[in-house]
This record gives C-alpha cells, sequence and structure tokens, in this order.
C-alpha cells in the first residue's frame, strides 16, 4: 500500500495546443486539397483544359481574387476577336520555347521542351476556344492535363503534364505539379483515367522545375517569392511585355576584341596609306601617335 502512495499512476495531461493543432493542420488540408469543380473548357486526344471558377471552395493557391482574362495579357490588353487566333497561338508557342525542362549533368542555353511544337499549338488553339466560349465574362483559371502515349506501351502507359493557369495583374502565372510523370495502367486506359487529377496545391520539387535559359526575352521569369520564402522553380510568371519584346542580346557569345599591338597597328595605317584612304601628312601624324605608345 505505501508502495502504490509513494508512486501513484498519474493521469497524461492533455495537451492544450493539440485541438490547435488539429484545426491549423486541417485548414492547410482544405486550402492544398479542396472540392473545387471542374467544368470542360476545350479539348483534344491528347490535351484538355478545364474551367476553374472562382467560388467558396477556391483554393487559396489560386489566388481568386486576382483573377483577369487570359487573353487581356496574351494579347497585350486587347480583347478576344477571331481574328486574333493566330496571333494568340505564336505566342503561345514562343513562351513554350523558353520554358522548359532542364538536362540533369548537361550545361545547355537550349531547355528541353516541355510541350512539342505541335502540343504548344493545340494549347494556344484550346485556350483560344475556352478563353472565347466563356458564356458570363468572368475572368477563369484553367487546369491543363497534358498526356504523351508510352510507344512500348501503348494503352497501357503515358507520361502526364498538369499545370495550372491564371491571369493577375503582373502577368501571366503558370505553376506546375507534374511535369512527364509516368502513370501506368492494367487495362486500357479511358479517357475519365488519365484526367481525373484534383486540384491541389503543386508540389514546388525538382521533379516539376521549370528551367529558364539566362538568354530570353524580358518578362519572363520564376514567379517572385514573398519575404522569407524560398524561390519556387515550378511557378513562372510571363508579364505582359514578354508577348512582344525581343530576345536579349548574347553578349556572351559574342567575339571578345583585343587592342592590336603597335606592330600591327603600324601594318594598318600604312595599307591604309597605299591605298590613298588617308593623305601623307594624316599617315605621319597617326604613326608618331602610335609610337608614342612605346
Amino acid at each position: 500500500m505505501a508502495a502504490c502512495l509513494k508512486n501513484p499512476i498519474r493521469a497524461k495531461k492533455k495537451n492544450p495546443n493539440l485541438f490547435s493543432f488539429l484545426l491549423v493542420f486541417s485548414f492547410i488540408t482544405i486550402s492544398c486539397i479542396s472540392s473545387q469543380k471542374k467544368e470542360m473548357a476545350s479539348s483534344s486526344e491528347t490535351i484538355v483544359l478545364f474551367y476553374l471558377k472562382k467560388g467558396p471552395e477556391t483554393p487559396l493557391f489560386l489566388e481568386p481574387d486576382t483573377w483577369l482574362p487570359i487573353a487581356s495579357s496574351v494579347l497585350t490588353g486587347a480583347p478576344i476577336d477571331s481574328t486574333d487566333k493566330t496571333e494568340f497561338v505564336t505566342r503561345w508557342q514562343k513562351l513554350f520555347k523558353f520554358a522548359g525542362i532542364p538536362e540533369p549533368g548537361v550545361i545547355s542555353r537550349d531547355p528541353i521542351r516541355v510541350l512539342t511544337e505541335e502540343e504548344t499549338a493545340q494549347l494556344g488553339e484550346l485556350l483560344f476556344k475556352a478563353e472565347a466560349d466563356i458564356s458570363d465574362g468572368l475572368p477563369h483559371a484553367y487546369q491543363v492535363i497534358i498526356k504523351r502515349e508510352d510507344p512500348i506501351r501503348p494503352g497501357l502507359r503515358i507520361r502526364r503534364t498538369v499545370f495550372y493557369i491564371r491571369n493577375r495583374a503582373d502577368g501571366l502565372i503558370l505553376e506546375f505539379s507534374e511535369i512527364g510523370q509516368v502513370l501506368d495502367f492494367q487495362t486500357p486506359y479511358s479517357f475519365r483515367e488519365w484526367t481525373l487529377v484534383p486540384v491541389s496545391k503543386p508540389d514546388p520539387s525538382t521533379r516539376n522545375s521549370i528551367y529558364l535559359p539566362e538568354i530570353r526575352p524580358e518578362g519572363l521569369d520564376f514567379l517572385s517569392p514573398l519575404p522569407g520564402q524560398a524561390e519556387e522553380t515550378n511557378r513562372i510568371c510571363v508579364k505582359t511585355g514578354f508577348w512582344t519584346s525581343q530576345i536579349l542580346k548574347d553578349t556572351a557569345s559574342e567575339p571578345k576584341k583585343f587592342p592590336k599591338s603597335v606592330e600591327d597597328r603600324l601594318k594598318t595605317l600604312k595599307e591604309l596609306l597605299d591605298k590613298k584612304l588617308i593623305s601623307k601628312p594624316e599617315y605621319e601624324k597617326k604613326k608618331a601617335e602610335i609610337l608614342k605608345d612605346l
């Protein structure tokens, strides 16, 4: 009895912060994986675009309060018009010429393409159609799903790329959640199986990273992180000026100009005299100036 009194069994105290932690965890989970409803916008055999409409269930990472029409950025402020389709598609092709994926262990100015030229042209056409078909005129965001058939296991294996597109005042935002993700199926897959992707905050891991070459048009950069946060290379920002800007001059590829020696300068000067491009007095004057450098 005495022993029991000396070493009483104490009930474990409940952690007062546990409930608060669970609430915060639940909030973060709901913010990252939401019940956002999707609506088919446009599609082809390999590309599907879903409308994401602004609503109470829209996840926070999409910043729904900042949305602007996609076309207003790509067409540099102009409203969408049927005559602008070619220009709209061309500008998307330009974007994916400079936004690619890095090749491990290889230093290259040109990125490996995320999308082929054909895929990019299809994407531009589908986006143009989707923007033109918006009935209420309100800005939407998009979830884009692209598949590539595996030539070895057709119908049973694909590589899937998934990203989100939204437009805000400082530019168009593209956020990648899958790049070339391999998916295997036991039986021939259906349309629903390869397009069944929940709307969730993308993982900013290296497997979803985008590579932007140093030499590129102005206005294409990674999305600026919030203060205290690291840069996430799966998110890019395309400012309005990018669509019409020219490629920056590649100063690194220009041959360096080394100063000529005195001998070379005198030789050049004599050639000018022999060709009667300068007079004898001019020759003598310039020769004296060159010899002063000795």
